[in-house]
């Protein structure tokens, strides 16, 4: 197939279009790995948030739990409190009374019930303290929990926004990669046209050369590899048969005039001789061709006065000429000064006669 410079243009796009894909490629999966890390650390803060979530309802449930519970405790020693701390000053009144009555018995009997409420009232501002100190404990707890709750919705909030951070910057590379993917297959949607016009139009030309081939008379199993060149004249010429090309080393040549005739056929690794060409009117335009004004046509074998000869007529310069030897020859060598007599136009040195004792039969 031959070179095409539109071909090779699109085909450098589409290398470059790949490797534009590839780099968006990659930068696709480094923002996915990241986004990947960024989800990661968002679930562990979110687990952890919620573990510690559940921590601070567990402690407002008790703080509420145990302010329902001791609240109303509380309110009673308040009460039992007050009626003994009232019952206790009551008594130690009556006590001083008695006293003062001297009534020893009765002051120390009232002393002694006032000792007593007294002392049911200290048990119940200790008993209130330890009521109290259980709210204290629950509520400080809470407090703890809460504020551990806070630091993780703190950071769960961060890592949500890192996420999402890095889930934007997922979705801009993802989309810089669709679209270097949708260039990318446009540039090989190109490329392959392309490729299909080039295939198309040279099988077509393979088709034109191997109908001008067979045209040339090239052999058979040559048809399918030859090379044609169309000559401004209208010409062709066939190369076949060569090493490594149709045209490379020892090719066939062969040839077809501007009306589609066979005129020359040199096989291949042969050496080029007159009897290559397909006739005398043939081999003569050939010689024209290369600018000679005269010449040979084609040798021939006949007889005269039943003798076998070999013989080759001139044209132009040397019309009138023959060149003449004894027996029917090897006409692809008979051209050859050594293999031939020369007969002129009896004019000039020799009577331009040329005899090699090549011919011997009658008017020798």
């Amino acid at each position: 197939m031959a070179k095409d410079a539109e071909l090779d243009r699109l085909k450098s796009a589409q290398d470059a279009a790949f490797q534009c894909k590839q780099s968006a490629y990659d930068a696709q999966n480094t923002a996915w790995n990241r986004r990947v890390n960024a989800n990661t650390t968002m679930c562990h803060a979110y687990d952890e948030k919620q573990r510690v979530y559940a921590e601070q309802t567990d402690a407002w449930n008790n703080l509420q739990r145990i302010r329902d519970r001791n609240g109303p405790q509380i309110d009673r020693l308040n009460a039992q409190q007050e009626a003994a701390f009232q019952k206790m000053k009551q008594a130690f009144d009556n006590a001083s009374a008695a006293h003062d009555r001297r009534d020893g018995a009765s002051a120390r009997s009232y002393a002694d019930d006032g000792h007593r409420y007294k002392t049911e009232a200290q048990g119940c501002v200790n008993e209130r303290r330890r009521l109290v100190e259980e709210i204290r404990s629950a509520r400080a707890q809470h407090k703890a929990v809460r504020l551990t709750f806070q630091r993780a919705k703190a950071e769960f909030d961060s890592a949500k926004r890192a996420y999402d951070a890095t889930k934007a910057d997922y979705m801009r590379v993802q989309q810089a990669f669709e679209q270097a993917k949708a260039e990318f297959d446009q540039a090989v949607k190109a490329f392959k046209f392309r490729l299909e016009v080039i295939k198309a139009a040279s099988q077509k030309q393979r088709e034109d050369w191997r109908n001008i081939a067979q045209q040339a008379s090239v052999p058979y199993e040559y048809l399918n590899n030859t090379k044609v060149r169309r000559n401004s004249d209208g010409s062709y010429d066939v190369f076949y048969g060569g090493a490594g090309r149709p045209d490379g080393f020892g090719h066939g040549h062969a040839t077809l005039d501007r009306f589609g005739k066979a005129t020359h056929d040199r096989r291949p690794f042969d050496t080029n001789h007159p009897e290559n060409f397909a006739d005398e009117n043939s081999y003569i335009e050939f010689q024209r061709s290369k600018g000679h004004r005269g010449g040979w046509g084609l040798a021939h074998h006949g007889y005269i006065e039943g003798c076998p000869v070999t013989f080759a007529l001139g044209w132009g310069s040397k019309e009138d000429e023959i060149l003449l030897s004894d027996g029917h020859t090897d006409k692809r060598t008979f051209h050859r000064s050594g293999n031939h007599n020369h007969y002129g136009r009896e004019k000039g040195p020799n009577l331009n006669v040329r005899d090699r004792g090549l011919y011997t039969g009658p008017g020798a």
